[in-house]
């Protein structure tokens, strides 16, 4: 598996790449890195794992962050996009 991080996109936007990762290390990483954003800060979330479609987007909400998108992008692929509030 390849190491997690957070990276800043030219478009300003961060980028969390947990494809490959089984529950429940989506949500730890979720919850490890979206604390780290500024208010206003926004985060493209890729995951692989249908579940984390549901548990993802919960630990967002539970951090007080505001979940935009959730579209399937191909190859069994999830976009989840949030914005820290």
């Amino acid at each position: 598996m390849v190491m997690v991080e957070l990276r800043r996109s030219s478009s300003g936007r961060y980028e969390l790449d947990l494809r490959g990762y089984a529950c429940p290390y989506p949500v730890l990483f979720t919850r490890k890195y979206f604390t780290q954003l500024s208010r206003g800060d926004e985060v493209e979330i890729l995951i692989d794992n249908p579940l984390s479609c549901e548990t993802v987007p919960a630990a967002v909400e539970e951090l007080n962050g505001e979940v935009i998108s959730i579209e399937p992008i191909g190859n069994g692929t999830y976009r989840i996009v949030a914005r820290k509030q």
